[in-house]
């Protein structure tokens, strides 16, 4: 560790979420596992949530349920974390855990913390793109939280502009300036040649190629059957041999995420792309279910704060630490 390196200590802000949720649990877990880590020096941690106000809150709420209040604290806090990102008073944001009902039922009909965060900042869903990261393993989700019958015809309209976004934001973001994309048909063998689905055939193809004469110092693969493009990516990772692309674009959420979370568990981070900062998530929900059960895990705000940490050193062009995850 050279903390020489450091003009500060690196800034991470970190909310709650959902207040009626395991988010409180594990940030308490988390803080306390803190002063035994390696890298406590290097990180100051500054916690979003009022904790008088939570406090107060917790009395109206049913732990283990979504609720008006809860939401109405999660839309306060992601409101501050915003204010304090834009003004550079932090230099990463760690968000917990929300429950999308409660969001709704405080008023707001964003589909996630991302689309809410982009929708303060004014920016459209197209402009943001939703990552996930384990070591090496990068994936991009071209729809997010879309019903499958949906599927197809959001993909149509955000395919291109997900990739386009997705190259700025591994040169700004990581530094990858000449990717290697790869990516994952929609149908099942990408459609067998039209047989089972011909997204592939209809606009994905023309669409890769297209990007590929535009951005000439990128490589885009032709479309992938799924299920052995992130196999490959899975298995790469366990044995920790270097990923064969630095992104893999999955045609949908279900399609790459199970994969990832059976390889990786907590250790895997949700990074949204696009905003003025970088914010990254835990990679579970709210887990209504084990609330007050002491049985929560906090590795996931581990890995979020080991990969800011990790982009910390991308940016100042020095290791801080080494290799601590």
């Amino acid at each position: 560790m050279d903390l020489s390196k450091l003009q500060e200590r690196i800034k991470i802000a970190y909310t709650l979420g959902d207040i009626a949720g395991i988010g409180p649990e594990i940030f308490e877990k988390f803080t306390n596992e803190l002063a035994l880590s390696p890298y406590k020096d290097l990180i100051e941690i500054i916690l979003i949530d009022d904790l008088l106000d939570f406090e107060i809150k917790k009395q109206f709420v049913k732990m283990g349920e979504p609720s008006e209040i809860s939401g109405e604290h999660s839309i306060s806090t992601l409101i501050k974390a915003n204010e304090l990102a834009l003004k550079n008073e932090i230099d990463f944001l760690v968000t917990g855990p929300v429950s999308k009902e409660s969001l709704h039922m405080a008023g707001d009909s964003s589909s996630g913390q991302t689309e809410f965060l982009a929708k303060l900042n004014g920016l459209n869903r197209d402009e943001v793109e939703m990552f996930f990261a384990c070591g090496d393993f990068l994936t991009v989700l071209a729809t997010r939280h879309v019903a499958i019958k949906d599927v197809s015809e959001e993909l149509k309209l955000k395919f291109r502009k997900t990739i386009t976004n997705s190259i700025h934001a591994l040169k700004k973001v990581f530094n990858i300036t000449n990717p290697n994309i790869a990516v994952a048909g929609l149908n099942p063998h990408c459609g067998e040649n039209g047989l089972i689905g011909k997204e592939e055939l209809e606009f994905m193809g023309e669409e890769i190629e297209n990007l590929n004469k535009e951005f000439s110092s990128t490589y885009v693969s032709k479309v992938q059957a799924a299920d052995s493009l992130f196999a490959q990516a899975g298995q790469e990772y366990l044995q920790k041999k270097k990923q064969s692309y630095d992104l893999y674009v999955a045609a949908y959420h279900d399609q790459a995420l199970p994969v990832i979370k059976t390889v990786a568990g907590f250790n895997a981070v949700n990074l949204t792309v696009g905003l003025p900062y970088v914010r990254v998530s835990v990679d579970h929900g709210t887990a209504f279910e084990i609330v007050g059960k002491n049985k929560a895990s906090s590795e996931s705000l581990k890995a979020c704060t080991e990969f800011c940490l990790k982009l910390a050193e991308i940016r100042k062009g020095v290791a801080l630490f080494g290799n601590f995850g």
